[in-house]
């Protein structure tokens, strides 16, 4: 408890392990103006009626709501995930990676933006472009602040592209092209 009230659950995760090679460490920020931006997994869980918003951040802040089911975790999915992650960043295309989870997907697209500091306290900023028409069916408020699990946007050259989105439905994980870094 807290003097605001009771504080909301907080689930955490700790992970450890050891990288092999520096050049596997892929940090969240985006590095060329020009490169892809790909969705690694679902880009809504379309068999929750709440399309990822239950229990999010966007429904508390925007809507003052404190309702709904959180959305499901497939650690079975979650597992298939991060193993295509790996076996992308061993492969060398991946420039970039960061989760979406508290916040979604803007949030996280938004972090990949802003977050390389060149010094102390200065970001060097780049932009994203991104098109969501492309996704039939879906809320675009769902689509940007729903926290769905098993999601990472990654980043790669322009001309990797079409050989990651290959890599990542052969391993089994829904990838999809959603825009550019740089405007």
């Amino acid at each position: 408890q807290s003097p605001a009230g009771p504080i909301d659950p907080t689930p955490t995760v700790a992970m450890v392990g050891l990288i092999e090679k520096p050049a596997h460490i892929t940090t969240q920020w985006f590095k060329d103006e020009g490169d892809a931006i790909l969705l690694l997994g679902d880009v809504l869980d379309t068999g929750d009626p709440l399309q990822g918003l239950g229990g999010s951040a966007y429904l508390q802040c925007v809507h003052n709501l404190k309702t709904g089911t959180p959305p499901r975790c497939n650690l079975e999915k979650e597992k298939e995930l991060h193993l295509a992650l790996q076996a992308l960043i061993h492969s060398g295309v991946v420039k970039s990676a960061h989760d979406c989870s508290e916040g979604g997907f803007l949030v996280a697209l938004a972090e990949c933006c802003i977050s390389h500091q060149v010094a102390r306290e200065t970001p060097r900023l780049l932009g994203a472009q991104v098109n969501l028409d492309h996704i039939p069916g879906a809320r675009h408020d769902a689509i940007l602040f729903g926290e769905t699990q098993s999601r990472i946007i990654i980043s790669v050259s322009p001309e990797n592209a079409e050989r990651t989105l290959s890599m990542a439905k052969q391993a089994g994980v829904p990838a999809t092209r959603l825009g550019t870094v740089g405007g």
